[in-house]
């Protein structure tokens, strides 16, 4: 018997509301099924590892909090959105019923590629961000200032900016804050890397889009009296000092995430964005 896990969002009481039905609706089909607490960490979410599905009630930031925390686990996860966007949610909030035909094998299971994030000091490595899923972005935080940095590509340079900072983003992250910095827009079956400056200073930085093999590092970046931020996700964040050697590359790890199978990428992304 297939074991599923309603996983709400605790901040949206729509799905607090909704998870005890769509559970009961779950089991009235022939599953095992429990309502549990979103994990918010590796540690948390091991307990979930005998399940077949996990269904996210939320919006694209919860579907991408299971993600991080649940990748090792390698479990399907199925959206429904009680979000705003939910471009990444299989499921309506007002259409419920279709979760019976995508638990019933009705689906495609897409693996969604990830980064791995490394901050390197004197040639060691002092901080890690592993599974992000959307994007890393380089800044200088809440007040924007230019920061001056070049961006290399498997030790090679290819571009010196001068902008707001810099988003390097997954095609699952490319449709969120790298498209509203004029990055494109992929396909998230893709398997490459979006480098996009944030508000350039100059007509010749541009976004580029990497193999997703290559090894790409964000070197000498400064910002005149002002601290220089990298964030993962929109979640971690950590300080970057002088010197110091931002390396991004492609995670082992990938995301199963579940569509119905019925809409091609360019009718999700008419119909959502």
């Amino acid at each position: 018997m297939k074991k599923i896990y309603i996983l709400p969002n605790p901040e949206k009481e729509e799905a607090l509301l909704a998870a005890p039905g769509i559970c009961s609706d779950i089991l009235s089909w022939g599953f095992d099924c429990a309502v549990a607490d979103m994990p918010q960490s590796v540690a948390e979410a091991r307990y979930l590892y005998d399940a077949d599905f996990l269904v996210v009630l939320g919006g694209d930031g919860s579907i991408i909090q299971v993600a991080r925390v649940t990748t090792e686990l390698n479990i399907p996860i199925i959206g429904i959105n009680y979000g705003t966007v939910g471009y990444m949610a299989a499921i309506s909030r007002d259409n419920t019923s279709d979760l019976k035909d995508i638990l019933c094998g009705n689906h495609i299971v897409q693996k969604r590629m990830m980064l791995d994030i490394d901050i390197i000091r004197n040639d060691k490595v002092v901080k890690s961000f592993t599974r992000a899923l959307n994007e890393a972005v380089v800044s200088n935080g809440p007040i924007p200032h230019l920061v001056e940095f070049d961006l290399y590509c498997d030790g090679v340079l290819a571009q010196h900016i001068r902008s707001d900072g810099i988003i390097i983003a997954t095609p699952t992250g490319s449709s969120a804050y790298s498209m509203s910095a004029g990055g494109p827009i992929m396909d998230p079956s893709l398997s490459c890397i979006c480098a996009t400056p944030i508000c350039p200073h100059h007509l010749n930085a541009r976004p580029v889009i990497f193999s997703a093999n290559s090894v790409l590092e964000i070197r000498n970046a400064r910002c005149r009296d002002n601290y220089i931020y990298l964030s993962a996700d929109g979640k971690e964040v950590f300080e970057i000092g002088n010197g110091d050697v931002v390396r991004i590359s492609k995670s082992k790890n990938t995301v199963p995430i579940v569509s119905s199978g019925e809409d091609s990428f360019i009718e999700v992304l008419n119909s959502k964005l």
